[in-house]
């Protein structure tokens, strides 16, 4: 799953935000609702990578 991809944490002033960062190209956020997780974007997010920066 999300093959290619680096994960990474973002720290905030709050704490820190998990991520997954893949692909080339100009950036595309993908962001889930509650209560959904990353997973969601698993098949879409390699395809978009192609083309952009997840």
């Amino acid at each position: 799953m999300f093959k290619g991809f680096k994960k990474k944490f973002i720290k905030v002033k709050k704490g820190k935000i998990f991520c997954k960062i893949g692909g080339n190209g100009p950036p595309l956020l993908l962001l889930h609702g509650y209560p959904q997780t990353h997973f969601m974007w698993h098949k879409i997010a390699t395809n978009l990578s192609k083309y952009f920066t997840i």
